[in-house]
């Protein structure tokens, strides 16, 4: 078992203090090299209603990171001395003193239920519902006594960044991904666990070999090298450094300063779906009306998702009808640059972080006073607007004339409401068949998880919603920390629209 996260413990791989002169060393890319992503540690949790072999799950996620292109994933994390900057370490080889996966595996012997964190794993609900806290399973995810601390923690340690920790239990399997947030983001992950998945069945030719990351192929927006070739839509309320300081005061001290608290919503597919008919109905009449075609009409199972959750936040806290309400969605660089910046994902994908981000700002009492269907417009309007490429061109331009020091931009007035939201649908976590790793084999059924939950740290925004996909029963299934108390509001509002109906 390698040692766990931990920290000021010596970087040494080699007995005297250093690490190896043969590792490649490779400069952080822009999006690795902010606060935003080294401020979080990750761990992914999958809950499988099955025993699986722990040695199976190690054995393939290591074989994955040994392949060409797939090392970055087991290389360590270290601050140069002479400059100051943090770097990335990839050893050339991964003998047993260094291995390629940071692996724990903890054997329980007693059934989940009887487990004092395993027994409290979510079930579905049959109305949208807060249904546990995933801090809970804490001390699943991570190792005993283990707080995240950030990049900081794999500075010290000669560590790899991608971590496995398994907890089996005699009916159930929680499988936990850990890793720093330099190594990859939502859709990084994507391709991370889809073939840890084909090597598990033993598709290892089916593997595509990662574009190389010696060198950072979005350079072009981060030096200018490239010039923007149009403006960004929301150029005009791009917050200014008075304003930045009255937001700061407001939504800067709920996410540094105030308590919060982390929750995990179920949304059955029993109350989405007809939402998501109600609204695309409403939607083609209104084409219709307009003379339009009502075959344009279009929304997304997360954009009715993304409207509903951002009413459920407003509604239950009374703002004034003006105030401003901003909802920054995340979005993958990926698709808009390929052929450009990267190559076709099927061929060669981008395993690292590449994010840009679509804004909705609207009025408060627009998010509660106006149907579903229009704010799910604005949701889908924003996205498709601003992630071309040329908008995010515009966007990072604004970055790079930003005195903020993180790739973002903040849209609005300095009194707004913020909502964030990072769908992790794409993933297909829920969709991960591990069947060649049960113990007991059961001929021709899948095994798949039945609960996925996030937990990451220090920084923790308030409302700021992970979607974390869609399960085999239909049921979503996302979460957030919110300052402590408002939680209660939250489910009373869940409350009043399943009552409501449609």
């Amino acid at each position: 078992m390698d040692k766990p996260l931990g920290r000021n413990k010596p970087a040494a791989a080699n007995g005297n203090g250093t690490t190896p002169a043969d590792d490649r060393v490779v400069p952080l890319h822009f999006f690795e090299n902010s606060l935003l992503v080294q401020g979080n540690n990750m761990a992914v949790s999958l809950v499988f209603d099955d025993v699986l072999d722990p040695e199976k799950l190690r054995a393939s996620l290591e074989g994955l990171i040994k392949r060409e292109g797939w090392q970055r994933l087991g290389g360590r994390l270290r601050k140069n001395p002479s400059t100051g900057k943090i770097e990335w370490h990839i050893p050339t080889a991964f003998p047993p003193s260094r291995p390629a996966l940071r692996f724990s595996h903890v054997a329980y012997g007693i059934p989940a239920a009887s487990h004092p964190a395993a027994s409290k794993i979510p079930v579905p609900s049959d109305r949208p519902a807060v249904v546990g806290d995933p801090d809970d399973l804490a001390p699943l995810a991570w190792e005993e006594g283990y707080k995240p601390g950030g990049i900081s923690d794999y500075l010290t340690q000669d560590i790899p960044v991608l971590g496995l920790r398994v907890n089996s239990f005699t009916d159930k399997t929680v499988a936990v991904l850990q890793w720093q947030h330099v190594a990859f983001d939502a859709l990084g992950m994507q391709y991370v666990v889809e073939n840890w998945a084909k090597v598990l069945w033993g598709r290892e030719d089916e593997v595509p070999t990662p574009c190389g990351l010696e060198s950072d192929p979005f350079d072009v927006l981060t030096k200018g090298t490239r010039p923007a070739g149009e403006t960004h839509l929301l150029m005009d309320r791009k917050v200014g450094m008075g304003g930045m300081l009255r937001w700061g005061l407001g939504y800067g001290v709920d996410m540094l300063v105030r308590a919060k608290e982390n929750r995990m919503v179920c949304v059955p597919e029993s109350y989405w779906r007809p939402q998501l008919e109600k609204a695309l109905g409403e939607l083609r009449e209104e084409a219709k009306e307009k003379g339009e075609d009502v075959e344009n009409v279009f929304l997304t199972e997360g954009d009715i998702l993304t409207a509903w959750t951002m009413r459920c936040v407003v509604a239950p806290m009374n703002m004034p009808a003006d105030k401003t309400v901003a909802a920054s969605i995340a979005m993958s660089l990926r698709k808009a640059f390929e052929g450009d910046l990267i190559p076709p994902s099927a061929e060669h994908p981008y395993v690292g972080n590449a994010f840009g981000w679509a804004n909705v700002l609207v009025r408060a009492g627009d998010v509660t006073g106006k149907p579903l269907s229009w704010l799910a417009r604005q949701v889908r309007r924003a996205i498709n607007e601003q992630g071309t490429r040329a908008q995010h061109e515009a966007y990072y331009a604004m970055v790079r004339d930003s005195a903020l020091g993180l790739p973002i931009i903040v849209f609005g007035d300095g009194g707004m409401a913020q909502v964030g939201f990072s769908n992790w649908d794409k993933a297909g976590l829920f969709k991960l068949d591990f069947a060649p790793a049960r113990v007991m084999p059961k001929e021709g059924e899948p095994c798949m998880p039945v609960y996925v939950q996030e937990n990451h740290g220090p920084v923790k925004p308030a409302d700021g919603f992970f979607v974390l996909g869609k399960d085999a029963k239909g049921n979503y299934w996302t979460s957030a920390c919110k300052v402590k108390g408002q939680w209660a509001k939250f489910q009373e509002q869940l409350d009043k629209d399943f009552e409501k109906g449609v």
